[in-house]
């Protein structure tokens, strides 16, 4: 993957919206001016708490504020929870002009989308969405030093205990069968280091924050491994990209499949394995000795 290709598509996509402002200028509404009516129709909202919603300065929300209400499509009341600001709060006329501008909307967002089947629509919605979590992540990882790096020596005792914190978390530490139980827990770096495994570690503002392998099974199956973060590191992202990293890996090893075995507790994980594009199964692939993991999962390697 490189950025120019994302980039061209990104700003032919920007050109071809340009004129969806047919039906925004028509209320004589800017296409700022449209947003914030859309985002305080659902509740009032300070100015500071629309510029972060909307991405943009304070001073041009405020801008945009006035304007709004100077045509009566807002007005301002008295914020219960902090005297020394105010919410801006949609009016009545406000509501109309929104759902005009709703129902012009929804006619050419229609006419779009009888050029697309079915299938095709479900695939842009759900890439639009994986869209929009990217740059999220990308967001809340900025102006922190990341780094990810294959797992050394100096790492084991670190990630050894971060597994055990994760499943303490989890309140799973009073049972069998699961990876924390591992004899050779606090010497991974010998075990991924043998042909066709492989295991990374994440440095957030260079401390040892988390990490995923992936070892071999029998007959072209791969399985990954290990995949605990602690807290400071959830929600950014990094799971996601490191586990995109070693199915990468994974493929250039020659691997079909990539299995795993969790359990229903970690839900989030559950949730980032489906998003990935694995699938749940009812047999088990080879003895990996973690038989407390009910939740099997299988993904394709194969391009």
């Amino acid at each position: 993957m490189e950025p120019t290709t994302l980039r061209y598509w990104s700003r032919a996509l920007v050109r071809e919206l340009g004129v969806m402002d047919k039906w925004v200028s028509e209320t004589q509404l800017s296409p700022l001016q449209a947003h914030s009516l859309i985002e305080l129709s659902d509740k009032p909202m300070t100015g500071l708490a629309l510029s972060s919603v909307l991405k943009i300065d304070k001073s041009s929300v405020s801008r945009i504020l006035q304007g709004l209400n100077q045509r009566g499509l807002i007005d301002t009341q008295s914020n219960p929870d902090d005297g020394r600001s105010m919410l801006n709060k949609i009016t009545a006329e406000g509501r109309e002009v929104l759902a005009d501008l709703e129902q012009k909307a929804n006619l050419y967002n229609a006419k779009i989308l009888q050029q697309l089947a079915d299938d095709e629509y479900q695939q842009l919605v759900q890439s639009m969405k994986k869209y929009a979590s990217a740059i999220r992540s990308v967001a809340r990882q900025n102006g922190r030093t990341i780094t990810i790096r294959p797992l050394e020596e100096r790492d084991n005792t670190a990630i050894a205990e971060i597994i055990l914190a994760v499943f303490g978390e989890y309140g799973l530490l009073d049972r069998e069968g699961f990876s924390f139980s591992d004899p050779a827990l606090y010497r991974l770096s010998e075990i991924y280091c043998q042909k066709g495994s492989g295991y990374w570690v994440v440095e957030l503002d260079g401390v040892v924050s988390g990490g995923v392998g992936i070892a071999p099974m029998n007959d072209g199956y791969c399985e990954l491994q290990k995949l605990y973060f602690l807290p400071t590191v959830r929600g950014m992202g990094i799971a996601r990209r490191m586990i995109i990293s070693a199915l990468e890996f994974a493929r250039e090893e020659g691997y079909h499949s990539c299995y795993l075995e969790s359990t229903a507790v970690l839900k989030e994980s559950l949730k980032l394995y489906q998003s990935l594009g694995f699938e749940y199964i009812t047999d088990r692939i080879g003895d990996s000795g973690h038989h407390a993991c009910e939740v099997l999962m299988l993904k394709s390697l194969k391009p």
